[in-house]
């Protein structure tokens, strides 16, 4: 892995940059201090060399040249109210400071002026140093050479820098630690976990458990139970395909037996015998059941719901159909309410199967009645399946449209309401549970507009 791609060096740089750049801004008010106080010291400083002028002593010119180099100044004015002394020359400056009557502002883009600009030329600097007893009532004006002043400011603003900047790569390196123990190895443990899961799903154990109460303990968490719910999902899908593989296996011979049931109870059903056909209709029913088990087994092990042939569908007349095949009166009565034109587009055979399942959980969930209305909607048709049973139990609603474990019912298989879903969503539509409580249950198919 390249140096720089490494999150951890990446931080150090990033706490470095951040903490230098905050004490440079830190430092800038210090360092436009510095700057007054230095224009300041050369006012002192020439006011003090000008004492011996006051006093009635002479100086000669190198004594005078060297007395403005100690102050590094090129010359001096003074006045108070009895005397005006000058030391220098007093030539064209390049700028006029006024230092009792500069504003901050001014302060801070001068202080930046003189580290930033290389320009040349000379300064007079003019006023009475603030806080000086001894200096009241006296004038200094002073002239000075630009790169003094811009020497004096850029070595401050060195020290001040290279002083943030070993501030910066200590603290970098602290946040560095932390952030190594407290986030950066338990993210490369996760890292290496999911990596490992990814190789090897079956078998790759989940993560030990934390004890951590941070945003990282809830991600080990999370990963651990994900890792257990897909490592199930996989078993469960291996067990269902191994079901598919059986069942595509014993699905032509089964059709054979089951021809053969139903045609012995078509004829019984033509028995005088009214307990025969009673029991030739039993049967019926029974093999019905037993071809739906097998095709809905089927199709979920080949892991699809194929829509078989597409035609305009008379809705009003499919519900009917299946409200007159479900119905059990007394017992059981089920009732449609559909507009005489809506129509849709898909299997009739598979759609029929979706509505009898929903018809069917309703009578062996103990209701007594049912009732199927169609609504139109902007984008097609919805159908909702409403009943006066007992609801459905709590443990049953997370995964109710989960085949083999989704069932309401003692020794269900769930494959009613999955493959339902399934032919419904292949069809461009839902199956949804909408509500269920001891009043009854309520589920809704949405179908899309059919087609011409």
């Amino acid at each position: 892995m390249p140096p720089l791609s490494r999150l951890s060096l990446r931080v150090f740089l990033l706490v470095a940059a951040l903490v230098t750049t905050c004490g440079a801004l830190v430092h800038l008010p210090g360092l436009v201090a510095f700057r007054t106080e230095y224009l300041e010291h050369r006012l002192i400083d020439a006011y003090m060399a000008t004492l011996a002028l006051r006093a009635g002593g002479t100086l000669t010119a190198a004594q005078t040249t060297t007395l403005l180099e100690r102050a590094h100044l090129v010359g001096i004015e003074v006045r108070s109210d009895d005397a005006e002394l000058r030391l220098g020359t007093l030539a064209p400056v390049e700028r006029d400071i006024r230092l009792d009557r500069e504003p901050l502002g001014q302060r801070l883009l001068r202080t930046l002026q003189a580290l930033f600009d290389d320009g040349q030329g000379l300064l007079r600097v003019s006023g009475a140093p603030a806080g000086e007893s001894g200096i009241q009532g006296v004038w200094i004006a002073v002239t000075l050479d630009a790169a003094a002043l811009r020497r004096a400011v850029r070595h401050h603003a060195s020290e001040a820098l290279w002083l943030s900047l070993a501030i910066s790569l200590f603290t970098a390196g602290l946040v560095q630690l932390g952030l190594i123990r407290l986030l950066l190895r338990p993210v490369g443990r996760l890292t290496a976990q999911l990596a490992a899961f990814q190789a090897d799903p079956y078998h790759t154990p989940p993560p030990r458990p934390t004890s951590r109460a941070d945003e990282i303990g809830a991600l080990q968490r999370s990963l651990a139970t994900m890792e257990v719910e897909v490592q199930t999902a996989l078993k469960r899908e291996a067990r269902l395909a191994a079901i598919g593989g059986a069942v595509a296996r014993i699905h032509h011979d089964l059709k054979s037996i089951l021809a053969t049931v139903s045609f012995t109870s078509a004829r019984l059903a033509d028995a005088a015998d009214p307990r025969s056909r009673q029991l030739a209709e039993l049967l019926a029913q029974s093999v019905r059941r037993a071809v739906h088990l097998c095709a809905s087994t089927l199709d979920l092990a080949r892991g699809e719901t194929p829509v078989g042939r597409r035609e305009r569908i008379d809705l009003a007349a499919l519900c009917a159909q299946a409200v007159a095949a479900a119905a059990r009166p007394p017992a059981f009565q089920a009732t449609a309410d559909v507009p005489p034109d809506a129509t849709v587009s898909g299997d009739p055979e598979r759609l029929a199967r979706v509505l009898g399942n929903l018809l069917a959980n309703s009578h062996e969930a103990g209701a007594r009645q049912a009732h199927l209305v169609a609504r139109s909607t902007a984008v097609g048709w919805t159908i909702e399946i409403t009943d006066d049973g007992p609801g459905l139990p709590e443990a049953a609603r997370a995964r109710l449209f989960e085949p083999f474990i989704g069932s309401a019912k003692a020794g269900g298989n769930g494959l009613g309401l999955a493959t339902g879903r399934d032919i419904a969503r292949a069809h461009g539509g839902d199956l949804s549970l909408v509500e269920t409580g001891p009043h009854g249950t309520r589920f809704r198919l949405t179908l899309p507009l059919s087609t011409p």
